[in-house]
């Protein structure tokens, strides 16, 4: 009897390595456009955006390419949605938010018909009033790069949601990187159809 307990105790180790290892080389696959270090969210899992993508921060990278030879590489497809995150009380422009933005001017193009709205949005550090104004500071500043550019700047809508839609839901007073974000929402013909 002690010889099968041992057997079948030597057996759940053995599966969870491997599920372990097969999921970090699933995590450092290039020519998926994945990213390595994302957002990690609730269960300890990354936070995907509505469009599946992933969500990102300073910290985060595109994974490094495997050895294998390298497929075609098609035009970027825009995605229905990209994320560009804050410093906490900040609204300026990270390195990694301006490499999210460039792949989002890439993706959509800078033709006259492009439209593109940017919500800005807090975590609940602060007063809602105060969280209100750094929302639309951050969509401003996320435009302004867009601008920078080459999107024409009358394309470009911006609105601040304060504190009231998070991405990851805390309670009051609570400083949270993912929520502090502006989102680029891709529209008209460039745009991505759902």
């Amino acid at each position: 009897m002690k010889t099968i307990v041992r057997a079948g105790l030597a057996l759940v180790p053995a599966a969870v390595i491997a599920f372990g290892l097969s999921s970090a080389a699933n995590a450092q696959s290039a020519g998926t456009g994945e990213w390595c270090n994302p957002v990690i969210g609730w269960g300890n899992t990354p936070v995907r955006t509505a469009s599946g993508g992933y969500a990102i921060h300073q910290g985060s990278f595109p994974c490094p390419a495997t050895a294998a030879a390298p497929a075609a590489v098609a035009a970027p497809k825009a995605q229905t949605e990209y994320l560009v995150f804050f410093d906490w009380d900040k609204s300026n422009i990270t390195p990694a938010a301006d490499r999210v933005i460039s792949d989002a001017v890439t993706a959509i193009g800078k033709g006259a018909n492009t439209r593109i709205h940017v919500v800005g949005h807090t975590d609940t550090s602060g007063s809602p009033a105060y969280n209100q104004k750094l929302s639309v500071r951050r969509a401003e500043a996320v435009k302004k790069a867009l601008v920078s550019k080459g999107i024409a700047a009358a394309n470009i809508t911006t609105e601040g949601k304060g504190e009231t839609q998070l991405l990851v839901q805390t309670g009051p007073n609570v400083r949270e990187p993912s929520n502090r974000r502006a989102q680029i929402l891709p529209r008209g013909v460039n745009a991505p159809s759902s």
